[in-house]
């Protein structure tokens, strides 16, 4: 025994009348003050050096840690001869009774609860020295604690010793005797001895089950990692995450952010479990890289282990939470050395992560990320083909047609449809007059009125958009938009725009613009595919502009800007066709100028030419924007009317009559020339039911005004027979072909 106490720094002295005071070995006694009724009996020190060497052997081969404190305390029980021995473990500030001999097992669980700074135990945690009460009535303090125990647990002597490892205080261990009691220096270093082993053997408890849990965790790692694997989208592998660090740390709420360039972490997966933790909108947890403590470990691609959340400036409170007592930890999800999203784990309290928990997060992290980029290529690749599968989609449908305004639509409702947006307009760019023509838009039936077209000065970022053939996102809330563009989107009833040009052949030649009712944000994927449609769609509405441009000038007269003849008898046919379905009235002019002849023989053909022109200003300034005028040949020209009876298209005869009798020609140089026609008028169903045989019947009353001497004008009638028709481009009567 004297080997085993020279090594603990204590000198033992047998004899109890020989013994030093216990505060010379550092103990601190409380003393009876009364002579101890009972005699003190010489401690047996070699059968306790035996204990404690068999203990120190047994508790080797045992890594159980009830087990190893049991032993102890009835070891220390039966080798004091105590009435009771408890030992206490600390636990989260508390002092948790974990083993007891000499005591039932009711009685063991109706001991009052002490925490580490309370009486005595304080004392002993803060010296880490044992404490040795030999009448516990003789003290104030100690009577107080010992109030608080049931009174068939009152004890009268106390010895009380730390449990110590690596210099921290990890328990307690306390022996009581009933009545009033000297314990001698050898009980405090039997106790203490023991106690020593029995903190080594505690800590190789706890480095035993760690490792073990450990074992366990990364087993349960291995079974995450293969099912991570097995996802195929960012949301399922989002909830894997969230799921599976459930399985391996504790926690009350998880989130998995994903990083979308350049510097949003979006949300893709939550699992909440208390209180306001349950339900939160996945919006309001959206945040931005550096912004918190997911930005934050984003940014820097460093884990974090915060022990108090509130005491942290690097946090921020998330909306529509409070403030509480929170731990966390925070890890980035690396892949190729770039941060590619962030696991955040919060538990209310303070201290609830330890860095065991948080090397096992950064374990799982590594392998999240690799599971999570694999299903973005995934998705990523399923996007790709969607959106070829789009692109196809809406070249074969623009391919289909040549009209400009039919292919606009088109455009419009395809690009709206393959980006989600709620409307969509396509616009032509008129560099000449600075102004933007809305051409396309979707959908068709919308309600909202949209402008025909309006002025670019008005617009500056619409402009940029054009000019330097840029993308531009503008937001209602947006403090640094385009005023403008915020006014009409609000008048509009929209929240966010994305413009982008319309480029054919490195020109800009129009513009598309995606509008949403709510607030939008386009990520850089989204942008990059809607100028990949923009593109391609440029391309076919160029084309539709240069074919209606061809067309215009095959289907119009040169000299006047009038439909010509064949235009007119296939526009007349359409015409038929609708007014048959719709069951509305149709008419046709056909307009003779009278003595047109002398104009040409008097003043020549060129003179000729500008007074047809003019000619055909007047009759257009006469007509409505649903009339379609002709130049049927030479000086003859026919107007379709379209939803108009016989008495309706005869006042759009007498206007043009009167338009010729108030304006003369004025010549440069000449004076006033008059001009005069004759007017034949025929309507549909009544005098024809083909383009041909209205013609036809507007012609004979045509022919009947001009023989009754001209400048009036009359509806075909039964009696109307058609006269030989002249071949178009000819001057009446002559067969010589007029100024073209």
């Amino acid at each position: 025994m004297s080997s085993l106490i020279a090594r603990l720094g204590r000198r033992v002295v047998l004899e109890s009348g020989d013994a030093p005071p216990l505060e010379a070995t550092g103990v601190r006694r409380v003393a009876a003050a009364a002579p101890v009724s009972a005699p003190v009996v010489a401690p047996d020190v070699d059968g306790r050096l035996r204990t404690v060497l068999e203990v120190a052997e047994r508790l080797t081969q045992t890594f159980d840690r009830a087990e190893i404190l049991q032993t102890i305390a009835t070891v220390v029980n039966d080798g004091l001869g105590a009435d009771g021995t408890t030992i206490r473990v600390l636990q989260d500030g508390q002092l948790v009774v974990a083993a007891w001999a000499g005591l039932t097992d009711e009685d063991a669980g109706a001991l009052p609860e002490f925490g580490q700074g309370d009486g005595a135990y304080g004392l002993v945690f803060e010296s880490g020295m044992p404490f040795v009460a030999e009448d516990v009535l003789e003290n104030s303090e100690l009577s107080v604690v010992l109030a608080r125990y049931r009174p068939a647990q009152a004890f009268r002597s106390l010895l009380l010793v730390p449990l110590i490892h690596e210099g921290d205080v990890i328990g307690a261990m306390s022996a009581v005797a009933g009545r009033p009691r000297a314990w001698s220096e050898a009980d405090v270093e039997f106790v203490r001895a023991l106690a020593t082993h029995a903190s080594i053997a505690l800590h190789n408890a706890t480095l035993f089950e760690r490792t073990r849990a450990w074992a366990g965790q990364l087993a349960v790692l291995q079974t995450t990692s293969a099912r991570m694997s097995r996802q195929n989208s960012v949301e399922s592998v989002g909830r894997a995450i969230v799921e599976e660090v459930q399985r391996i740390i504790d926690y009350h709420n998880c989130r998995v952010y994903q990083l979308e360039e350049p510097d949003d972490l979006v949300p893709i997966a939550f699992a909440g479990r208390v209180g306001a933790y349950e339900k939160v909108e996945m919006d309001l947890l959206r945040t931005k890289l550096g912004k918190g403590f997911t930005g934050w470990a984003a940014q820097r691609g460093k884990p974090l282990l915060i022990n108090d959340a509130n005491a942290d400036p690097r946090g921020s409170t998330i909306p529509g939470t409070d403030d509480v007592d929170e731990s966390m930890l925070v890890v980035p999800m690396q892949y190729d050395e770039r941060v590619v999203g962030v696991i955040t784990v919060s538990k209310l309290g303070l201290r609830q992560f330890d860095e065991d928990d948080l090397r096992l997060l950064m374990i799982l992290a590594d392998q999240a990320a690799t599971a999570l980029e694999s299903a973005r290529l995934v998705t990523r690749s399923q996007e790709l083909a969607t959106e070829l599968r789009r692109i196809l989609d809406m070249g074969a449908a623009l391919a289909k047609s040549l009209d400009p305004l039919t292919v606009a639509d088109l455009i419009a409702r395809h690009m709206a449809t393959a980006l989600g947006v709620d409307d969509c307009a396509i616009s032509y760019w008129d560099k000449d007059l600075e102004r933007v023509l809305t051409w396309g838009y979707y959908p068709t039936s919308r309600p909202r009125q949209i402008q025909p077209s309006y002025d670019l000065a008005d617009f500056p970022a619409t402009r940029d958009a054009l000019r330097d053939q840029v993308t531009v996102v503008i937001d209602v809330i947006d403090p640094h938009a385009d005023p403008a563009e915020v006014a009409l989107l609000r008048v509009q009833g929209f929240s966010s725009l994305a413009m982008l040009p319309l480029v054919a052949k490195g020109q800009s030649i129009g513009l598309v613009e995606l509008m949403s009712v709510e607030s939008r944000t386009f990520s850089a994927t989204q942008l990059d595919f809607a100028r990949t449609m923009a593109t391609e769609a440029a391309m076919a509405l160029e084309n539709a502009r240069l074919y209606e441009d061809a067309r215009k000038l095959a289907d119009r007269d040169q000299l006047t800007g009038f439909y010509n003849h064949r235009f007119l008898h296939e526009r007349l046919g359409e015409e038929i066709v609708r007014s048959q379905r719709s069951r509305s009235p149709l008419s046709v002019l056909m307009i003779d100028l009278d003595d047109f002849k002398l104009v040409n023989d008097t003043f020549g053909h060129l003179f000729g030419d500008r007074v047809l022109a003019w000619v055909a200003e007047i009759i257009r300034s006469t007509l409505r924007a649903s009339d379609v005028p002709a130049r049927y040949g030479g000086d003859e020209f026919a107007v379709i009317l379209p939803d108009t009876d016989g008495g309706s298209a005869r006042s759009a005869a007498q206007r043009i009559l009167l338009a010729f009798g108030e304006r003369p020609y004025q010549g440069e140089g000449r004076g006033p020339v008059p001009i005069g026609g004759s007017i034949g008028i025929s309507s549909f169903p009544r005098d024809g039911r083909t383009a041909q045989a209205l013609i036809a019947a507007a012609d004979g009353a045509l022919y009947r005004v001009k023989n009754a001497g001209g400048h009036d004008a009359t509806a075909a009638t039964r009696e109307s027979r058609p006269r030989t028709r002249r071949r178009p481009g000819s001057q009446p009567g002559t067969g010589v072909p007029a100024s073209a």
